[in-house]
């Protein structure tokens, strides 16, 4: 029987493994207190193929930051587009799906969250992280837009507000024991919050 054969994997199956890693040890150590090797044990690999798949520490901060982004970003895109399940699809049920699109990649993805929003909101990583939260708050002011029927810019401040809560409600619910519900995580935070920011959104629909 062969021994210490190594089964090749695709290049991008393994650097999507070594992404994992790094995730996974950034989200622990911090940019500064992770080690290239403790990534390489991490998904068992050696050190030259992190270097090989993933770069240096930093090029793979920066992957791993990129990638959470997209995954958030991607998520809250989709969840926004029309539901064909429903005869109706108005700006309630849209808004509602896009928070609880935000909430669900962020409790499925914890590591990611650590990641991309307390281990990288200082220092030389601060400005690709405002530049992937400003992106989310631009596709809410699109979203919010289009419902209350004025301009992207003068929807912004009521997206800054929204997004700064749901970030909120999710460093609340991360941070804390809680006991299993009935409902999906996803699905108590988007409901939270809709009773919250929904009857001020109503509102200025009206106006």
């Amino acid at each position: 029987m062969t021994t210490g054969t190594r089964r090749r994997l695709a290049p991008e199956v393994r650097r999507r493994q070594v992404l994992d890693a790094a995730i996974a040890v950034f989200s622990e150590e911090g940019l500064h207190g992770a080690s290239m090797d403790a990534i390489a044990a991490r998904a068992g690999v050696s050190k030259p193929s992190v270097y090989a798949h993933g770069g240096t520490k930093d090029e793979l901060f920066a992957a791993c930051l990129a990638r959470e982004a997209d995954r958030l970003m991607s998520s809250m895109t989709a969840a926004v587009l029309p539901d064909g399940s429903s005869g109706e699809d108005g700006a309630q049920q849209r808004l509602r799906r896009a928070l609880r699109a935000f909430f669900r990649a962020v409790t499925t993805h914890r590591q990611g969250w650590t990641v991309l929003y307390r281990q990288a909101s200082t220092g030389e990583f601060a400005g690709p992280v405002d530049a992937a939260r400003r992106s989310i708050v631009i596709r809410a002011a699109e979203l919010l837009a289009a419902e209350l029927g004025g301009s992207v810019e003068a929807a912004e401040p009521i997206a800054h507000t929204l997004v700064g809560a749901a970030e909120g409600l999710a460093d609340w619910w991360l941070g804390g024991d809680h006991a299993p519900g009935e409902q999906e995580p996803a699905d108590l935070l988007a409901d939270m919050l809709m009773a919250v920011v929904w009857p001020g959104l109503d509102a200025l629909r009206r106006v």
